[in-house]
């Protein structure tokens, strides 16, 4: 019976992350998940979720072949880390909200957001990567949540999220200093 259960739960769970891995490691990935890894994780989902929303925005109102393609690929990592992060929150069974505003930086407001949605062409693509720079220095603050984590995914995601997020703001100010 327990080997059925680890089964399911494994097969299950592959969906949630983003390299496959055993049963065994799955469970290794909730050891030392604490607190602060929690709190990031209910902060990053929804910080995550709206870049991928203005990416998406992105691919329909931008101009820029480049600013398309930074938008695919920022969907494609952050829907990833999503997963993962997801998993976390279900498999501590804690909430994937925190309840109370967090007050992410880089995130913009609902008019923001509005008025991002209705330009188009070169007009969003400008305004699309000023946002989304902001919105990734945002990101950038919120992983030093991690850096005294002793769980090995978290470490990796916050490493990834370092990495691309840093390469990205690098990407867009160039983006931005070539379309003046």
């Amino acid at each position: 019976m327990l080997k059925k259960t680890v089964l399911l739960l494994a097969v299950i769970s592959l969906p949630f992350f983003s390299h496959s891995a055993s049963a065994s490691s799955h469970a290794n990935s909730l050891k030392n998940l604490g607190m602060n890894e929690i709190m990031f994780a209910q902060g990053m989902i929804p910080h995550h979720q709206q870049a991928i929303d203005m990416s998406n925005m992105a691919l329909k109102n931008g101009a820029s072949p480049e600013v398309k393609k930074l938008a695919k690929e920022i969907i494609a990592a952050q829907g990833k880390e999503i997963s993962q992060l997801k998993y976390w929150l279900t498999a501590t069974k804690s909430s994937m909200t925190m309840g109370h505003d967090m007050g992410m930086g880089g995130m913009l407001s609902k008019s923001d957001l509005i008025a991002l949605k209705k330009l188009k062409g070169t007009k969003f693509d400008t305004a699309f990567l000023k946002a989304m720079i902001a919105h990734h220095e945002g990101a950038l603050d919120m992983v030093s949540m991690l850096d005294r984590t002793k769980n090995s995914e978290a470490k990796k995601i916050a490493t990834d999220i370092r990495t691309g997020q840093s390469a990205e703001i690098t990407l867009m100010k160039k983006l931005l200093t070539k379309s003046k």
